[in-house]
This record gives structure tokens, C-alpha cells and sequence, in this order.
């Protein structure tokens, strides 16, 4: 298995990976740290779209979007002026409108015919605002949402992937996003699942912990593979 997206702290495998994201989406809730994120640009070869407040911390890392896209109700003029000073392509949407400045965005790379994405500068701020974005991820060709302190990688029916950890994560948990996962099996962790069935409304699979390497310096590759329904594999650095 080949890695399907690297950063300095884990790298995901699948079985099949199929043609890897090649578009992140900076989004405008908590910013990622600027050296994370250059780094994570320049490891994987993104074409970065940032949404609204998003090129804020493009802006941080030194990273130049190719699309900016939003409403500008929370972007500052001086970042919006910075995106377009770098080159990229503006869209710009009302303020008054249904969806959010993600939706739109995802609408326009499916229209571009662009298929799977990856996100960063999604956790943190209103849960509204988090809860329409997992919604939305959840329903594209989405890869995994990620930062340097939380990741959650989806998982598709028969899927089975690999996550190998650099440094050990203070929580590993599996959370189902359809109304069932079945066929959920774990392993390189404390408590690893065999076989068992996840229901979205009874999460019970939370809090795991990686196992150690043979030195306890970093930690096993852990494994996880969902039979049926759709997936998420969570990760947190944070306590």
C-alpha cells in the first residue's frame, strides 16, 4: 500500500487509494499553524481553495490559494486583497443566502468535475457551523478533515486503510456517520473490535488509544476496515 495523504504527524494508506485529492479547502474556523500548513501543502502538491475567512491562514503560512471563494463577511479587505494579489480566481456570493460558503465551494469543484477534496481549518468555533460542514464532507467525495492537533478520515463500505502514527494521539475514536456501520474491525489499539456493528445514535467506539511500538517512542500502524456504512476514523492530539 502506497500513502494516500502525508503530514508530519500521521500518513494514511489504503488498499486502493485510486487517484488521491488533489484540492484542499482552508475553511475559516480554528487556523491550522502556518508551518503545518505549508508543509502539509508542499508534502501532498494541493491546489488550495480558501472559503472566505480561510485565506487568513493561507495567508499566515504563505501559501497562495488558486480559487477564493465566500461572501466576505469575515474576511478582512487586506487578506481578500492579498488572495487576489497572489493570483487566484474570486467568487464572490451574497451574504443572504441558504447555503454555506463550504456548500458553495463544493458545488463549484463538482461542477469543475473534480472529485475528492480535503479540508483544514474546520474544527473549532460554532457547532452549527462544524455540524453542516461534517454534513457536507460526509456527502462529497471527502478524504478527511485535518490540522495539526485533530484529523477525521471517512471510511467507505468495504474499505480498509492504514494510519501510521509519528507521534501517539491522545484519542483514537471510530464514529459512524450512517445510520450503521457494520463488519467495523480495529487493531493496533488497546481495545481493538472485531466484526462488531456501530449505530449513529449509540456511539459507544470512543476514546481508544494506540498501542506503542516495540521502543514506545511513537506508536503501531493502526488498521481499520468498516464492512458497511459509511465511517469516520477520529483522531485528537489534544487532551
Amino acid at each position: 500500500m502506497r500513502p494516500e495523504l502525508l503530514s508530519e504527524s500521521v500518513d494514511f494508506f489504503a488498499e486502493d487509494p485510486g487517484q488521491m485529492p488533489k484540492t484542499l479547502f482552508v475553511l475559516g474556523g480554528r487556523k491550522p499553524d502556518g508551518a503545518w500548513l505549508a508543509d502539509f501543502v508542499g508534502r501532498n502538491g494541493f491546489s488550495v481553495w480558501a472559503v472566505d475567512s480561510g485565506v487568513a491562514a493561507c495567508r499566515n503560512a504563505g501559501v497562495s490559494p488558486a480559487v477564493l471563494i465566500g461572501d466576505r463577511d469575515s474576511a478582512s479587505s487586506e487578506d481578500w486583497e492579498w488572495g487576489l494579489g497572489s493570483g487566484a480566481d474570486e467568487y464572490l456570493h451574497p451574504a443572504a443566502k441558504d447555503l454555506t460558503d463550504f456548500q458553495l465551494a463544493a458545488g463549484l469543484m463538482r461542477e469543475r468535475g473534480r472529485a475528492g477534496l480535503v479540508l483544514t481549518g474546520c474544527f473549532g468555533g460554532r457547532f452549527d457551523h462544524l455540524f453542516s460542514i461534517v454534513g457536507t464532507f460526509a456527502r462529497e467525495r471527502s478524504l478527511c478533515m485535518i490540522d495539526e492537533t485533530e484529523g477525521l478520515f471517512l471510511i467507505r463500505p468495504s474499505e480498509e486503510h492504514d494510519i501510521a502514527f509519528r507521534k501517539r494521539p491522545m484519542a483514537i475514536s471510530l464514529l459512524p456517520l450512517s445510520e450503521e456501520c457494520s463488519g467495523v474491525r480495529l487493531s493496533g489499539v488497546r481495545w481493538p473490535l472485531e466484526g462488531v456493528s456501530l449505530m449513529r445514535d449509540y456511539p459507544w467506539a470512543v476514546s481508544n488509544e494506540a498501542l506503542p511500538d516495540g521502543d514506545g517512542t511513537v506508536c503501531q500502524e493502526v488498521r481499520a476496515c468498516c464492512g458497511s456504512g459509511l465511517m469516520g476514523f477520529y483522531w485528537s492530539f489534544r487532551k
